[in-house]
C-alpha cells in the first residue's frame, strides 16, 4: 500500500512578549467569618463518570466536572492532551515519543474511542493489544497472561493486559525513559480495536441467472463468510455450510444473534428453500465456511485476523467475504496488512465492504481487497456508500459496486418471517463474493488478483458517479464469465511527489491475457468515469490499439504525469474495446500539492533534550505528530498555515511548552528555530510555608476562524516552562494544587488558578494570599466503614491530575481561587486494592471569597435523577445509576456492582439485561420503540459487596412513565426519583439506636418541578424481611420521614415511593444507614 509517511519532526519560532497574567479577581465576597452550606445554583449534569485505565496503568476519568488523570502506582510522569474531532487523547510523557515514532498506536490513549468501544473500567478489566514480534510462536508479554492468539505468518500476537498489572507490563514494555523503541521483543503495539458489521431483484440485477444458465453456480468453490455467525437451522443454509468456527470472545457460539451474518451468507449461497427458491443466493451451489468474528456489538481486530488466517490457510477458501469495517487512517493496521499478506501468500480473494458513512473503511482500504460500494435497484449510487479517494495516497477505492439497498435475504427466524430487507455495503459485498465464486468455478486455477481484475474489468459504470464513488461500475457476473480477456492488475495508481519538475511522470504496466482461441484487437482509450474530463496529459496510454494473441499476453503502459496539472487526486478508466467485449481498468494519479521539507533546530536546550510536537493545519484540520531529538528534526508537510503545539523534556524534570499562533509554511519559510532558553517558569504559590506543590495543569488555546486548537499539560514532577508568545487569539490558564508537605493524606489543599489572554505570558507567576481565597470545609463520610480513596477538585473544562489521597471519614479544608466566571467542580472516589470503586461527583459552581461547607458520601445511596436514561426520537437508552449519594444534584457510579435492568411496554417485557463486574456493557437497554406515546415500566437492581462500603448492599428500583417520540437530540425520560437524606448521622453514616431520625426526602424528575409530589416511606429493621410505614410530613418546606430507630441491630433499610397513575417510582435500599450506640 502506498501511503504518506506520518512519522515526522517539527519546530517553531515564537516571539517573546511581555504578556501579563490575569489576577484572581472574583465575585463579591462573603462577609469574613460567615460560614455557609454550599448548594448547587442549578441542577447538576448527571451523565455518568467513566474511568479508563490506559496501557501505562494511568487512569483517566471523564465526568461532568471534566477529565482527570490519576498516574499509575509509583509512576512519576506528566501528561499532555489533545482534542481532535471530539476525541480526547491523553498521552503520558513516557509514551508520547513512541507514539510519535509510530511504534505505539495512538488509539491506546484515545479516551473517547476507548469509551465508545466499551474498553472503560466499568466494562472490562484488561487492555486488549496486538503486538508485532519476530517470535510470535513463543512470545509472552511481561506482566500479562499468554497471548490469546498468535500468528507466526504475520508476526502478530494478541494479548489482554490486566489493568491491575498494566503499570508493571508497561514498565517492561516501554524500555524506560528516553527509549527509542519498545522492549520485550515488541516491534510495534496496536490497540486490539473493534469493527462493526458494515435479493429477489438484486440477484438478477448483477446477471447471476445468466451465469447459472451456462452451468456456473459456484459449485465446488468454498466461500468464507467472516461475520456475526449464522443460523444453523435456517432452511436456506441446510447443507450449504461445510465449516464453521467462532473466534468471538464476546459471543463464543456460532449462532447469529444480530441477523447480519445469516443475511450475508444467504446472499452468497442461500438455496432459497424457505421461499420456494425465490430468494436464492448469487452462487447457490457454492459451499460456505462461516467464521464468527463479530458479535452483535462488533468484534476485535485480532479475532478478525484469526478468522482470516483460518479461512485462507485451514479452510483454503477461494473467496473471503468481509462485510465489516472500521475507521481507516494513513498507516497499515493489522487487518489491512493481513489482507495484503494472505492474498499474496495463498491467492485468496478478500472481498470487503467500502463502508456506510460516506468515507472509506478499513479493511476495504487494503491494496489487495476487492472493495465494494452499494447501488440501489435502479443502479443509482447509495447515499451511504463509502467513497474514495483513499486517505494518504489518493488511490481509487471502491473498485466495484453491487446492489445494497433494501436487499431481501435470510435472517434467523422471527414471528415476522425468515427474510428481511436490509441496506448497506455489507449487503452489496456478498453479491460480489458470490460472483467471484462463479468465476472461480470456471477458472479454478486463477488466483485472487486475477478474479478481482476480471470482476472490475467486466463492470458497467453509470454516468452520474465518478470512479472514486463507483470504481469501474456495477457488477456484471455473466460478463465476467463470458469475456475471454482479463487485464491485470485491475487498479493502478501512482503518487507524484512535489516539487513537480518539467517532465515528471511515472508509469504502470497493465497485462492483458487472452484465454480464447482467437486473437483479440482492442481500441484503447482512457477517460474519466461519469461527468467531467480529465486534465489533458495527467493520464495517457502507450498505444491506442493492442492485439492480444490467442492463449497469449500483451502489455500496455499507463503514464501518470504532473506537468501543468493542478494538485489533487485524479481517476480514470482504461477502456479496451473489441466489438461487444469491453475490458476496464482503473487508473489513478495523485499529484501531491505543494509540500515542504521543514527543518527544525533548537537552541538553548539541554543535551539530549527531546520533544514531541503536534502540527495542525488551520485550513483542513489535518494533524501530524512528530519527534524532535538531539536538537533537530524534519517533516514533510503541505504548505499552508500551521499551528504547532508541543512539549520538550529536559534534565532535572524541566518541561518546556510551546504553542504558536498560525505560522506560514512555504518555500521561503522552511526552517525554524525553537529557543528553549526563552522559556519562562510557570509558578503558582501561596503564603503558607507548609504547602508544597502536588500537581499542575496547564491549558493553552489558539482560536481560529474554523475553531480552536487546545492543548493541556499535566505536571506531577519537575518544573514547567512556557515559551512566551504574542497572539491576539491565544489564551493561557493554569491550575495548581498544593498540599501539606510530607503528610498523606493532607489535612488541607489549595487549588490556585490564573489566566492570561493575548499569548503565552513572559511572567507566568501567580502568588496567592490565603486570606483572599474561598475556604471550603469538606466533610467526607464513610459508608459504614473507614476506607481509602482520592478527592478531586478542578476548574471547568480542565484536564485534572489533581487527585489527592483521601482517608474517610475525614475533614479536609480546601482553599480555592475565587475568579469571576470560573466554575469549580468536586468529586471523590473510594477504591479497592485494584483501583476500582465508587465515584461521586457534583456540579460546577462559582465561588466568592468567604467560607463554605460541603458534606460528601452521605447516605442514602440510591437512584437519582439522571441523564443516563434518555430518548432520542424513537430510540431509548436506559442506563445504570443506582449508587448516588443523597446530595442534591450529585451523581454516582459503582465499578464493582452487579445488577440488571429491564424495560416493559404496556405490561409486556421488551428487554431484560443482567450484568456483573467487570463487564457492565449489558447492564443497559438501547432499543427502538414505536413513536406513539405508551406506558412503560423500567426496573433496575444493583448489588455490591465491597471493602469500602457496608451500606446500600442491595438497591432495587421501579419506574412507570409515559413516553412518545422526542426530539432527535435526546431528552431525559420523565422518571421520578426520591433522594433520602437522614439527618444527624455520624461520620460513618450511622444514627443512634432508639433515637428519632428525620429523613429528608427530595423528589426529582428531569425537566419538571416535582417537589410538590408527596413521597411515601417504609422502614425495615431486619434487612427487608418485614416492613412498616414511616410517617411523612412537611418540615421547614421539605418532605421528611420520621423513623424511630430500634434499640438493637446494625442497619435500617428503606422503601420509598412517589407518584400515581402512569408516573410512579418505588425504591428499596437494604442497609440504607447504619446504627450505633
Amino acid at each position: 500500500m502506498t501511503r504518506f509517511s506520518v512519522i515526522a519532526a517539527v519546530a517553531l519560532t515564537v516571539a517573546s512578549a511581555a504578556t501579563g497574567v490575569a489576577g484572581a479577581s472574583g465575585p463579591p465576597g462573603v462577609p469574613e467569618g460567615q460560614d455557609r452550606q454550599l448548594r448547587p445554583t442549578h441542577p447538576a449534569p448527571q451523565d455518568g463518570a467513566t474511568t479508563v485505565t490506559l496501557i501505562t496503568g494511568d487512569k483517566v476519568t471523564i465526568s461532568p466536572s471534566g477529565p482527570s488523570v490519576r498516574p499509575g502506582k509509583g509512576r512519576k510522569v506528566n501528561f499532555s492532551t489533545l482534542k481532535r474531532k471530539d476525541h480526547l487523547v491523553v498521552l503520558p510523557s513516557d509514551a508520547a515519543p513512541l507514539v510519535a515514532r509510530g511504534l505505539l498506536d495512538e488509539r491506546l490513549f484515545d479516551v473517547t474511542q476507548l469509551i465508545e468501544w466499551k474498553y472503560d473500567d466499568a466494562h472490562r478489566k484488561d487492555v486488549p493489544v496486538i503486538a508485532r514480534t519476530a517470535g510470535a510462536a513463543t512470545f509472552r508479554l511481561s506482566g500479562a497472561p499468554a497471548p490469546t492468539w498468535r500468528s507466526g505468518v504475520l508476526g502478530l500476537a494478541a494479548v489482554k493486559v490486566p489493568k491491575k498489572d498494566a503499570t508493571a507490563a508497561w514498565q517492561a514494555l516501554s524500555g524506560g525513559a528516553g527509549a527509542r523503541s519498545l522492549a520485550g521483543g515488541v516491534g510495534r503495539l496496536w490497540l486490539d480495536g473493534r469493527r462493526m458489521p458494515s435479493l429477489d431483484k438484486s440477484v438478477p440485477q448483477v446477471g447471476a441467472p445468466e451465469a447459472w444458465k451456462s452451468g456456473y453456480t459456484g459449485k465446488g468453490v468454498t466461500v468464507a463468510v467472516l461475520d456475526t455467525g449464522y443460523d444453523p437451522a435456517h432452511p436456506d443454509l441446510q447443507g450449504v455450510v461445510t465449516h464453521s468456527k467462532s473466534f468471538s470472545s464476546l459471543e463464543p457460539d456460532i449462532n447469529d444473534h444480530a441477523g447480519h451474518g445469516t443475511h450475508v451468507a444467504s446472499t452468497i449461497a442461500g438455496t432459497g428453500a424457505a421461499s420456494g427458491g425465490k430468494y436464492r443466493g448469487v452462487a447457490p451451489d457454492a459451499k460456505l465456511a462461516v467464521g464468527k468474528v463479530l458479535s452483535e456489538y462488533g468484534g476485535y481486530d485480532s479475532e478478525i485476523v484469526a478468522g482470516m488466517e483460518w479461512a485462507a490457510n485451514e479452510v483454503k477458501a477461494k473467496v473471503v467475504n468481509m462485510s465489516l469495517g472500521g475507521t481507516d487512517d494513513r498507516r497499515l493496521d493489522p487487518v489491512e496488512e493481513a489482507v495484503n499478506v494472505l492474498s499474496e501468500q495463498t491467492g485468496t480473494l478478500f472481498v470487503a465492504a467500502a463502508g456506510n458513512y460516506g468515507t472509506l473503511d478499513s479493511p476495504g482500504s487494503a491494496d489487495a481487497a476487492l472493495t465494494v460500494g452499494a447501488v440501489d435497484k435502479q443502479d443509482q449510487l447509495a447515499k451511504f456508500s463509502g467513497r474514495g479517494p483513499r486517505i494518504g495516497d489518493g488511490a481509487i477505492k471502491p473498485e466495484i459496486t453491487a446492489p445494497g439497498v433494501d436487499i431481501t435475504a435470510a435472517v434467523p427466524a422471527t414471528p415476522e418471517g425468515s427474510y428481511k430487507a436490509i441496506s448497506g455495503t455489507s449487503m452489496a459485498t456478498p453479491h460480489v463474493a458470490g460472483a467471484a465464486a462463479i468465476l472461480a468455478q470456471r477458472y479454478p486455477e486463477w488466483r485472487g488478483e486475477r478474479l478481482k481484475s476480471a470482476l472490475i474489468g467486466s463492470a458497467t459504470p453509470k454516468t452520474d458517479a465518478n470512479a472514486f464513488e463507483q470504481g469501474a461500475g456495477r457488477l456484471e457476473a455473466a460478463k465476467a464469465l463470458t469475456q475471454t480477456v482479463v487485464a491485470v492488475p485491475g487498479n493502478v495508481s501512482s503518487v507524484l511527489r512535489w516539487p513537480h519538475e518539467k517532465g515528471q511522470q511515472t508509469t504502470k504496466t497493465i497485462t492483458y491475457t487472452n484465454t480464447g482461441d482467437a486473437p483479440v484487437t482492442f481500441d484503447l482509450a482512457i477517460a474519466p468515469v461519469g461527468s467531467g474530463p480529465l486534465p489533458a496529459g495527467v493520464l495517457s496510454l502507450s498505444a491506442d490499439r493492442l492485439t492480444v494473441p490467442a492463449k497469449g499476453e500483451a502489455s500496455l503502459t499507463v503514464t501518470m504525469a504532473a506537468d501543468g496539472i493542478t494538485p489533487g487526486a485524479y481517476a480514470g478508466v482504461v477502456t479496451a474495446t473489441a466489438g461487444d467485449t469491453v475490458v476496464r481498468t482503473l487508473a489513478g494519479a495523485y499529484i501531491e500539492p505543494e509540500t515542504i521539507d521543514l527543518t527544525v533546530t533548537t537552541k538553548g536546550g539541554q543535551p539530549g533534550q527531546t520533544g514531541v510536537v503536534w502540527v495542525n493545519n488551520v485550513a483542513t484540520w489535518q494533524e501530524e505528530r512528530i519527534e524532535v531529538r538531539d536538537g533537530t528534526g524534519s517533516v514533510r508537510l503541505p504548505a499552508g498555515d500551521l499551528i504547532l503545539l508541543g512539549s520538550f523534556d529536559g534534565e532535572q524534570g524541566k518541561v518546556t511548552i510551546v504553542h504558536t499562533p498560525p505560522l506560514r509554511l512555504n518555500e521561503q519559510n522552511r526552517q525554524v528555530t525553537i529557543d528553549l532558553a526563552a522559556g519562562k517558569e510557570v509558578v503558582q504559590s501561596v503564603d503558607d510555608p507548609t504547602a508544597r506543590r502536588h500537581a499542575m495543569s496547564l491549558w493553552t488555546e489558539q482560536s481560529t476562524d474554523r475553531g480552536r486548537i487546545v492543548g493541556t499539560y499535566g505536571l506531577t514532577e519537575g518544573r514547567l516552562f512556557v515559551v512566551p508568545s504574542q497572539a491576539p487569539r491565544q489564551s493561557f490558564r493554569v491550575h495548581t494544587t498544593l498540599v501539606k508537605a510530607d503528610t498523606t493524606p493532607s489535612p488541607y489543599r489549595y487549588d490556585l488558578y490564573n489566566s492570561a489572554e493575548g499569548g503565552l505570558p513572559s511572567d507566568p507567576v501567580y502568588k496567592a494570599r490565603k486570606a483572599e481565597l474561598a475556604k471550603v470545609t469538606m466533610n467526607y463520610r464513610g459508608a459504614g466503614v473507614p476506607a481509602e480513596g482520592v478527592a478531586d477538585v478542578r476548574p471547568s473544562g480542565f484536564l485534572s491530575i489533581i487527585d489527592t489521597p483521601l482517608r474517610v471519614p475525614a475533614t479536609v479544608v480546601h482553599y480555592r481561587s475565587p475568579v469571576k466566571g470560573l466554575m469549580w467542580g468536586s468529586g471523590m472516589t473510594l477504591l479497592d486494592e485494584n483501583g476500582f470503586g465508587h465515584w461521586i461527583w457534583d456540579s460546577h459552581r462559582e465561588l466568592a471569597r468567604g467560607s463554605y461547607t460541603e458534606t460528601w458520601n452521605t447516605a442514602v445511596y440510591g437512584a437519582a435523577a439522571s441523564n443516563y436514561s434518555k430518548r432520542y426520537g424513537d430510540y431509548i437508552q436506559l442506563g445504570y445509576s443506582l449508587f448516588n449519594d443523597s446530595g442534591a444534584g450529585r451523581g454516582g457510579s459503582e465499578d464493582n456492582s452487579s445488577g440488571a435492568v429491564s424495560l416493559a411496554k404496556d405490561g409486556k417485557e421488551l428487554a431484560n439485561q443482567a450484568c456483573a463486574p467487570p463487564d457492565h456493557s449489558s447492564c443497559s437497554v438501547e432499543m427502538e420503540l414505536p413513536p406513539e406515546e405508551s406506558a412503560y415500566t423500567v426496573t433496575m437492581s444493583g448489588r455490591r459487596q465491597v471493602p469500602y462500603a457496608a451500606l446500600s448492599t442491595a438497591v432495587d428500583a421501579k419506574w412507570t412513565f409515559r413516553s412518545g417520540t422526542t426530539a432527535e437530540k435526546g431528552a431525559p425520560l420523565p422518571m421520578l426519583h426520591v433522594r433520602a437524606a437522614p439527618q444527624g448521622l455520624d461520620e460513618l453514616n450511622r444514627a443512634r439506636r432508639s433515637a428519632l431520625t428525620p429523613i429528608r426526602l427530595l423528589v426529582e424528575q428531569p425537566g419538571a418541578a416535582s417537589d410538590e409530589v408527596r413521597p411515601k416511606a417504609e422502614v425495615s429493621f431486619d434487612e427487608g424481611k418485614t416492613w412498616r410505614p414511616a410517617p411523612v410530613t412537611r418540615l421547614q418546606g421539605q418532605w421528611t420521614a420520621l423513623v424511630r430507630n430500634p434499640a438493637a441491630g446494625d442497619f435500617v433499610s428503606l422503601r420509598l415511593s412517589a407518584g400515581s397513575g402512569d408516573n410512579t417510582f418505588t425504591q428499596t435500599v437494604i442497609r440504607a444507614y447504619g446504627l450505633t450506640s
